[in-house]
């Protein structure tokens, strides 16, 4: 802690004009600045209090099934949910409504100390790897055991940590590791931890993906997406450049006689619209924002191009769509969560960059179940093939909700493995 304090205030005073750039100049939401610093608000304590910390959207989504099942095993237990980004923070809100939702604690100072004081959890439960050393210690002065749920530590993250074995004495204070598959499991175990403390339960993202059709969204968007039969193109999450790539790549099919096909963006990043939108104007194509047309779901022209500005609706359009190509994969960004879209049995294509999602990616590419394309020439190829295809898309999607009910189960694992954190159930 001698090291790692120094070197974090030097790191936060290097990246201190970043941030107040940030809070004064750009558009995307900004975290609170007392929460995170450990001045998290007060609720009621009437029952004993377990957090749950996932760091952004992905994580509290997927902690999602386990946050139902825990309220409905044990109503005994009040429930405290963290995220670290804003948009995190948001989508908690948003499923959540009824609990206390906060940010997570810098690491820094006695700031987590202090979060830890006004939450004063039983336990914490931190989703896939979030540790961070000074709240760890926190904890472990006050006694407070944390576990980390839906575990799995990245190539990347791994390389690191054995680098700087000597430093990294948090891994010992995790009471248990409940990962998502055997690989993750070696590496903790490569690292020195405690086999004792490493299980494998699976992945929760299986259960937390909603497996029903919408079919009520579908109901209400797919009429006034395709009014005359239209095949409906839903890019999900995507990141800069994508939005070109994929309008780019759907005009040129287009003049190639592919059928007629309603795009509608989802960026990862709602604050992104107004930039989307002008990438869009340059296609020739006509933006209609999502917070523009809602309410009244005016008629569409056939040149339109639906942008979806707002966090929470990606599900909701997938459920309309025939195809949908995820984000942050023709980019080496990592890729996003593709489950989304296949549980809803549609047809799913991404590009070669999908680290973030490698063990999915295998599953769901073993069951030919996704098209995963190397580059911007086949991604056309599939697509085109995938547009006027209706029965490949329904085989496609009928696999990759298979391979989703086959995987399920991580929660209740992992929940059973939890238990003798949780306390004792006072009705016996």
């Amino acid at each position: 802690m001698g090291v790692y304090q120094p070197l974090f205030l030097v790191a936060f005073l290097l990246y201190s004009p970043v941030l107040l750039w940030r809070r004064l100049f750009s558009r995307r939401p900004q975290p609170n600045l007392r929460e995170r610093m450990g001045f998290l608000p007060t609720f009621a304590r009437e029952r004993p209090v377990v957090w749950i910390h996932g760091v952004s959207v992905g994580e509290v989504k997927a902690a999602s099934n386990f946050v139902a099942r825990l309220r409905a095993l044990r109503p005994d237990l009040q429930l405290v949910v963290s995220a670290t980004t804003p948009n995190g923070h948001l989508v908690a809100r948003q499923e959540y409504p009824d609990l206390p939702v906060v940010f997570y604690p810098l690491d820094f100072a006695n700031f987590p100390a202090r979060a830890l004081g006004r939450v004063q959890p039983r336990c914490v439960l931190l989703m896939e790897l979030e540790i961070w050393p000074n709240f760890l210690q926190a904890a472990r002065v006050r006694d407070i055991p944390v576990a980390v749920i839906n575990g799995r530590i990245s190539e990347r993250t791994f390389h690191g940590y054995r680098r700087l074995r000597g430093l990294l004495p948090q891994l010992d204070l995790i009471t248990k590791y409940c990962v998502q598959d055997r690989a993750y499991q070696k590496r903790l175990l490569d690292l020195g931890v405690d086999p004792a403390r490493v299980h494998v339960t699976g992945n929760m993202k299986y259960d937390s993906v909603v497996m029903q059709d919408h079919a009520d969204a579908r109901a209400l968007l797919r009429p006034w997406l395709a009014p005359a039969g239209e095949r409906v193109l839903v890019a999900g999450s995507t990141h800069h450049d994508e939005e070109g790539t994929v309008l780019a790549t759907l005009q040129a099919l287009r003049r190639a006689g592919a059928p007629p096909t309603r795009l509608v963006l989802v960026p990862r990043h709602p604050e992104r619209a107004a930039a989307i939108a002008d990438v869009v104007r340059a296609a020739g194509a006509v933006p209609r924002r999502w917070t523009e047309v809602r309410d009244a779901l005016p008629p569409l022209a056939a040149d339109d191009v639906v942008l979806v500005d707002t966090i929470g609706q990606l599900q909701r359009f997938y459920a309309a769509c025939d195809v949908a190509f995820v984000g942050g994969s023709l980019i080496p960004h990592g890729g996003q969560n593709m489950l989304e879209p296949a549980a809803q049995g549609r047809a799913v294509v991404f590009g070669p960059h999908t680290t973030n999602f490698r063990r999915d990616v295998e599953l769901l590419l073993a069951a030919d179940a996704v098209v995963q394309v190397p580059d911007v020439a086949t991604f056309q190829r599939e697509l085109g093939r995938l547009l006027g295809d209706a029965a490949a898309c329904a085989a496609l999607g009928e696999r990759g909700r298979q391979v989703i009910a086959q995987n399920r189960g991580a929660t209740e694992r992992t929940l059973d493995l939890v238990a003798d954190l949780l306390g004792a159930d006072p009705r016996g």
